[in-house]
């Protein structure tokens, strides 16, 4: 493989450095192999199901959506005349 084609990792954190290093001293692998293997075991967590009645729209849980669908503009109108109102 060219050094072009070559893909190529920068770890910045100083505690995976140290800790590849001393993985690769122990067993003879590489810092690549180590990476790979860490990697090939690896499962992300989980994500429980929502709350009855929420839902998840992306990062958030919101409530399941009632009744009529309010449009982007009659938001806008409303935080105006909420803005507009005296205290």
């Amino acid at each position: 493989m060219s050094r072009r084609e070559a893909a190529q990792l920068n770890i910045r954190s100083t505690f995976a450095r140290d800790r590849v290093r001393e993985i690769a001293e122990r067993t003879g692998m590489t810092a690549t192999e180590i990476v790979e293997d860490a990697l090939r075991g690896y499962v992300p967590p989980a994500q429980d199901p929502p709350p009855h009645g929420l839902i998840r729209k992306g990062p958030l849980l919101v409530h399941r959506g009632h009744g009529r669908i309010i449009t982007h503009e009659e938001t806008e109108a409303a935080i105006e005349a909420a803005r507009l109102r005296e205290p």
